[in-house]
């Protein structure tokens, strides 16, 4: 549940907010939480896999809505 609200409310607090670093970096918390979610809950390898690449990926956009966030990098 709180995953799915994360991964709805990166983009919307992107377009509120006009940071699309706040909005990358929710998202990429969201998607953390769904893959270590499916690595915990799956029940074969190629579920738990699903879950590893959601994570990596989770992983990769909060840094990088991280460094926007920093830097102040614009949109």
């Amino acid at each position: 549940m709180a995953a799915a609200i994360l991964l709805i409310a990166g983009p919307i607090l992107a377009l509120i907010l006009r940071s699309w670093g706040v909005g990358s970096f929710v998202f990429g918390l969201g998607a953390i939480v769904l893959g270590v979610r499916q690595i915990r809950l799956g029940a074969n390898r190629s579920e738990r896999f699903i879950g590893f690449a959601l994570l990596l990926g989770g992983a990769f956009t909060a840094i990088e809505g991280l460094i926007r966030l920093l830097f102040g990098a614009t949109p």
